[in-house]
């Protein structure tokens, strides 16, 4: 079988050569069975090009593929040999477990060896698996009717597939239908470029009830899924408590995000009337609009403030205790619009904004803050200590002195909404460190690919225009699985020996995916299409009656007394 076993190793553009003696690996690669050859940069159009033709030459297969990780790489060499059935593909990690990982050059070459070697000898050993074909259900649940989960929706449904549009809420829109405006133009117009809530959300949701093809469950929430890729049963219940189940191809999350509770940094004086978030600041802004008034007013007296100081930062980059660690994006730009719609409002009045750093990802926002110092605008640098009350108005201390003031308006950031771990949990996806959803790039590791997406501010802080763009990202990605109407996966499922089973059904209960199938009489079932390949079930399975393929218990002891021989 020796001859029929390819072994390529890559220098990765340079990457894999910085700390890897590549010439003393070849060398090494020579004494295993197989035939080796090296190429510069393998995953390129070139390099799969040159993988081609050398597996034709040699009529290999199986290949070892001595280079990057196979998390994201992987999926690049399966397709580029998809036309091969039956083809073993097998990784040696020697750019982030080797090169990557050690700066001694003869101690990271030795242990490519060891990795190489382990390749090879599980290779020999790897059995051709048939892929399985799981067909994908037409329809699409989007989780979430802000921006994101509304324009994913509306291109799902141009494309002519069923939408269901869940809600919790009684009203579609999120949090930026309760905006009066929104920056930096402040303004809607003939010119504007920006997505606003009068140009960019209200149509939309127009839209949305008017199409044949969304149907909207406001007032609803996700309480449980059942499925797989491709065919999910997700049940929905609404505030009647009544529950119905909405069958699903693919999913899309855009639950987005809640705003930090101030309370949680009591220094900052919440508990006083004339201390508000920048939310509160707009339903200001909208009850006196309902009013067909244009103003600012504090909420203690009904009066219009002379000084308006604005703290950035509430509850991010961890500047106070109980604040998260990381920026929030949206802040800095919004509380610069609100100083500047102020001060057109009332330009006698005294604007400031308290800042450690100013921050914003967006073209044009230097032009903006300069507009904002030249209309007057105050920008004070240094972390604010606290929020005191002293008679009948409030005084802002900071790190070079203090401020009497008659309105705070604390501008608080993003962190993960409330059920963001329940769907997680729900749907089998990861959380990042911050708690919010682990982003994937269905492109790039398409052996992960659920049918189930993330969009918007569920991803982290997205602002409007971003948040539109991750539902459009989501929505093609949904399109794409659903126009072709399938999905194979590699069939690497638990294999049940029923004579060697004793029925304990530990298999049945501890599957995370519900894999495992318990009849009348007491037989476990693989459910293949279900099944993820996490290999738990056999590690549990007391009467070792699973066995995972390609991880069978010869193949993993070959693959690590491989690791022990000398090199």
């Amino acid at each position: 079988m020796s001859d029929k076993l390819a072994i390529l190793i890559c220098h990765c553009n340079g990457e894999i050569d910085r700390w890897i003696e590549v010439p003393e690996l070849l060398e090494f690669a020579n004494t295993l069975p197989g035939v080796v050859k090296e190429h510069e940069y393998l995953c390129s159009k070139a390099g799969l090009e040159f993988v081609s033709e050398f597996l034709n030459e040699l009529e290999a297969d199986r290949v070892v593929l001595a280079g990057c990780t196979p998390r994201t790489h992987r999926g690049i060499f399966t397709r580029a040999l998809a036309s091969r059935p039956g083809m073993i593909i097998e990784h040696a990690n020697i750019r982030e477990q080797c090169a990557w990982a050690h700066e001694d050059r003869g101690k990271a070459t030795e242990k490519a060896k060891v990795l190489l070697r382990m390749a090879v000898s599980r290779a020999m050993e790897l059995e051709p698996l048939e892929r399985l074909k799981l067909d994908i259900t037409p329809s699409t649940v989007v989780i979430g009717g802000g921006v994101a989960g509304m324009q994913a929706a509306y291109d799902i449904a141009s494309r002519g597939f069923k939408v269901f549009l869940v809600e919790r809420s009684r009203e579609l829109g999120g949090r930026v239908a309760r905006l009066s405006s929104t920056f930096p133009t402040i303004s809607c117009g003939i010119c504007c470029m920006h997505n606003c809530g009068n140009c960019e959300l209200t149509p939309k949701i127009e839209e949305i009830y008017a199409s044949e093809k969304i149907e909207v469950l406001t007032g609803a929430e996700v309480v449980g899924v059942k499925g797989y890729t491709g065919n999910y049963t997700v049940r929905v219940k609404n505030g009647e408590g009544e529950e119905r189940e909405l069958n699903a191809g693919t999913v899309i999350i855009a639950t987005g995000s809640r705003t930090f509770d101030p309370a949680r940094i009591p220094e900052y004086g919440y508990e006083y009337e004339d201390v508000i978030t920048a939310e509160e600041l707009e339903a200001i802004y909208m009850d006196a609009r309902l009013k067909g008034r244009e103003e600012l007013v504090r909420p203690s007296d009904g009066r219009v403030p002379k000084r308006v100081n604005f703290i950035q930062c509430v509850g991010s980059r961890g500047l106070k205790p109980g604040s998260n660690p990381y920026c929030s994006i949206t802040c800095c730009v919004y509380a610069i619009g609100h100083a500047r719609k102020l001060k057109e409002l009332y330009p006698d009045i005294e604007v400031c904004i308290h800042y450690v750093d100013l921050r914003s990802p967006y073209r044009g926002f230097e032009e903006y803050y300069n507009e904002a110092v030249q209309s007057g605008v105050k920008f004070i640098r240094g972390q604010v200590e606290r929020v005191e009350k002293r008679g009948e108005n409030l005084v802002v201390v900071y790190e070079d002195g203090e401020l009497e003031t008659e309105l705070v308006v604390l501008s608080v950031g993003q962190e993960p909404s409330e059920n963001t771990a329940k769907l997680a949990k729900m749907f089998h996806l990861g959380l990042d460190i911050d708690g919010f959803f682990t982003e994937v790039n269905p492109r790039f590791l398409e052996e992960e690919v659920t049918g189930v997406y993330v969009a918007g501010s569920a991803l982290g802080p997205r602002n409007i225009r971003y948040a539109v763009a991750d539902g459009r990202t989501a929505a093609d990605n949904a399109i794409r699985l659903m126009e072709r109407g399938y999905l194979e996966k590699e069939g690497m499922v638990p294999e049940m020996d029923s004579e060697r089973c004793i029925k304990c059904a530990t298999c049945f209960e501890i599957c995370p995916f519900g894999a495992i199938e318990l009849t009348d009489e007491r037989e476990m079932r693989v459910l293949e299409e279900a099944c993820w390949g996490c290999g738990t079930c056999a590690a549990e399975c007391p009467a070792r009656a699973l066995n995972l393929k390609n991880y069978k218990d010869e193949q993993i002891f070959t693959e690590l007394n491989a690791s022990l021989e000398e090199v």
